[in-house]
């Protein structure tokens, strides 16, 4: 009997209008509750530098921060996030690193949890426009019959504004040419490129004007090829009692090629100047041949290797005044000497007259001194002299001694 009246209940329209009551009840409740209740939320917010002084520019510094803020839910359905960002304050600030901090402006009702970074590191540095000349890079190389008589840059300068610290290390700004666009002598357009110590871009920040110039190559008409014959140009005087005897270059000639009203006034070329001070031995030294100013062109690598060939000068009287190296000889505890001056100079005499220095292409002393059972790291030791050709005599050594260093490996 009281199952049927629970049943009776529980089928009733009373009944299930009262739980649908409820139910909807709870629902308003938890929206309702829902609503009222803080949530946080973190975000990418985009850093505005403000109030920077006038003629300044702002180097480095984040962009973004991290915000974590926190609101009730209705407050977030309402807020435009996009919108929200965070800002630097530069006021009166001159040229200079400054560790400054973020503020996060905020809208009414949202509360700010954190930020990372607090602070960040900006850099200001004066504004300032630099002229420079545009310089002109090959790419690939113009035949060997094909000269540039002028090239015409339009502007032949540019202008570059940016930060002062930056503009001072910039060397140059340059176009780079490729070497077979030039040959039919059109105008060509191409881009400038600013080049720093080192190889930087262009950093944010930096404006350069014109970006392009315009290049035109006018080219050398009746082109020719000439072999030229290479004369060595030495400088400065050998060390006393000898001469030079001879210069000998290598390769003897060299190919040129240019107008031919130029290589009609050319019948050698000279190399750069070759300093033979104090020059006591046979050397080779490596030098360029100079080229005239003018339409010409040197082909191959230019490199001339040149021997100086000196001589013990004979005055007549029987004596010459050598300078010659200091071998070090014997054994030693040490695994190698360093001996100064490492070259002294030795007067002979013939004791058959001019004859024993008739052949002067071959040794007539050796100087040396002898390391053998030497302790000391550091001793003066006497220069010996040891005579190699037939009716010599020693006359004098300067100097007579030398100081001896131990050397490390």
């Amino acid at each position: 009997m009281a199952f049927k009246r629970i049943e009776s209940l529980l089928s009733s329209k009373m009944f299930l209008r009262g739980v649908a009551f409820v139910v909807a009840l709870l629902i308003w409740f938890y929206v309702s509750g829902d609503r009222g209740y803080e949530v946080n939320r973190t975000l990418r917010l985009k850093v505005n530098y403000q109030n920077a002084s006038p003629g300044f520019s702002i180097l480095g510094g984040e962009r973004e921060v991290q915000v974590r803020i926190a609101a009730n839910r209705k407050t977030f359905e309402s807020l435009e996030l996009e919108k929200m960002e965070c800002a630097v304050d530069l006021k009166g600030l001159e040229s200079g690193k400054y560790r400054l901090p973020v503020r996060v402006l905020l809208p009414p009702g949202v509360r700010l949890v954190s930020v990372a970074p607090e602070q960040v590191t900006v850099e200001l540095s004066r504004l300032i426009e630099k002229v420079l000349p545009v310089k002109i890079v090959w790419e690939g190389e113009l035949p060997e019959d094909v000269l540039v008589e002028k090239l015409e840059v339009t502007p032949s300068e540019v202008t570059l504004r940016g930060p002062e610290n930056f503009l001072s290390s910039l060397n140059d700004v340059f176009v780079q040419v490729n070497a077979a666009k030039v040959l039919s002598g059109e105008e060509i357009t191409l881009e400038v490129k600013p080049r720093t110590e080192k190889g930087e871009r262009l950093p944010r920040g930096v404006d350069l004007y014109p970006g392009e110039i315009r290049l035109r190559a006018i080219l050398v008409k009746d082109v020719e090829k000439k072999e030229l014959q290479v004369v060595p140009t030495v400088s400065g005087v050998p060390e006393a009692g000898y001469r030079i005897e001879e210069a000998v270059p290598q390769p003897s000639t060299v190919q040129v090629v240019g107008a031919r009203s130029a290589l009609e006034k050319l019948g050698h070329l000279e190399t750069k100047p070759i300093d033979v001070t104090g020059l006591a031995q046979e050397k080779t030294f490596e030098t360029e041949p100079v080229l005239p100013e003018g339409q010409i062109k040197l082909l191959g690598s230019g490199k001339i290797k040149v021997s100086i060939i000196v001589r013990p000068v004979d005055n007549g009287t029987g004596s010459l005044r050598l300078k010659i190296p200091v071998k070090l000889e014997g054994k030693s505890l040490y695994p190698s000497w360093k001996a100064v001056p490492s070259s002294v100079a030795v007067q002979v005499v013939s004791e058959s007259g001019s004859s024993a220095f008739q052949n002067l292409s071959e040794p007539l002393v050796e100087a040396y001194v002898d390391v053998t059972n030497l302790v000391s790291k550091r001793i003066v030791v006497p220069v010996q002299v040891r005579v190699l050709a037939k009716d010599v005599r020693v006359l004098k050594v300067e100097p007579e001694r030398v100081v001896l260093y131990t050397v490390t490996p």
